[in-house]
């Protein structure tokens, strides 16, 4: 069975398009009348990234939470931190957490004192994703001074 035409051509627009922002379509077909609907939307980024050392204690493994402001995207289903120790990247996801949540404290054992760490929040959907502006914070020292 071939797919239906416009599909197709939905299909080959959304691929052209595609570049800049992720968008959802739905098409519709009411065999009684045989009339189409389409309806699109954007996946909408989180806004307003912050990073905050959680606190500091004296010879004591670093902590650092993550905020932002939740997408307004009601069909998103989750969000990705990403943390970089280099500023616009490479960043590598370190969490997975549900729509409802807008922080995240970065427990890792690997980080360290008097280091800068950069990170971005996508909203996710499927396969879809948009990512958030950077933040970055600076560790203190392990005197935490």
């Amino acid at each position: 069975m071939r797919p239906p035409r416009l599909l197709v051509l939905g299909v080959a627009a959304a691929l052209v398009l595609g570049g800049a922002s992720v968008a959802a379509a739905t098409f519709t077909n009411s065999a009684t009348s045989g009339t189409m609907s389409v309806s699109s939307t954007t996946l909408a980024a989180p806004t307003a990234p912050h990073a905050a050392q959680t606190n500091c204690k004296a010879n004591k493994p670093v902590t650092i939470t993550v905020g932002w402001t939740a997408t307004t995207s009601a069909f998103a289903t989750g969000y990705t931190v990403e943390r970089a120790t280099t500023s616009g990247g490479p960043y590598t996801p370190i969490a997975m957490v549900a729509i409802g949540t807008t922080s995240y404290l970065d427990a890792d054992p690997t980080l360290a004192y008097s280091t800068t760490y950069h990170y971005v929040v996508q909203a996710t959907y499927h396969s879809w994703t948009a990512t958030s502006t950077q933040t970055a914070v600076t560790t203190l020292s392990s005197r935490c001074a």
